[in-house]
C-alpha cells in the first residue's frame, strides 16, 4: 500500500473520530433538553453535514460540489441502511451480542464509506495544504 493511501485512510479515521465525539457530545446535551428521538435526528444531520465536507476536503483533499455532495449523502445513507439491516440479521435473527452486532456493523459499513467517499471524491482537482 502506497503512503498515500495509508494517509488517505488515516484521515478517514480521524475525520471519523472527530465526528463521533462531536456528535455524541451534541446529542447527549441536546437530550436533556428536547425528545431524544429528535436530538438524534438533528445530531446525524449534523454528523451528515460534518462528514461530507470534511471527507472532501481533509480526507481525499478534494473540491466539494453540489453534484459530489449529493453523491456523498446519498451513498453515506444508503450505508446507514446497510447497517439497519446487518443490526436485524445480527441482533434480531441470530440473537448475537450488541458487542459483536457493533463490532460487525462497523467492520462492514466504514469501508464501505472509505471506498464511496474516496470514488465519489477521487476524480476531483485536489486540495494542497493538507497532510
Amino acid at each position: 500500500m502506497r503512503r498515500s493511501e495509508v494517509l488517505t485512510i488515516a484521515r478517514f479515521v480521524v475525520a471519523g473520530v472527530a465526528n463521533a465525539a462531536m456528535t455524541g457530545a451534541v446529542l447527549i446535551v441536546m437530550a436533556t433538553q428536547i425528545n431524544i428521538a429528535l436530538a438524534y435526528t438533528i445530531v446525524y444531520v449534523i454528523g451528515l453535514t460534518f462528514t461530507t465536507v470534511v471527507s472532501s476536503s481533509f480526507v481525499f483533499r478534494s473540491r466539494l460540489t453540489v453534484g459530489r455532495g449529493i453523491r456523498f449523502v446519498t451513498w453515506y445513507v444508503s450505508v446507514y441502511f446497510v447497517g439497519v439491516c446487518l443490526v436485524k440479521v445480527s441482533a434480531g435473527r441470530w440473537h448475537a451480542s450488541h458487542l459483536l452486532t457493533t463490532i460487525t456493523v462497523v467492520a462492514i459499513t466504514a469501508p464501505l464509506n472509505f471506498l464511496g467517499g474516496r470514488w465519489i471524491f477521487h476524480r476531483s482537482r485536489p486540495i494542497s495544504g493538507y497532510l
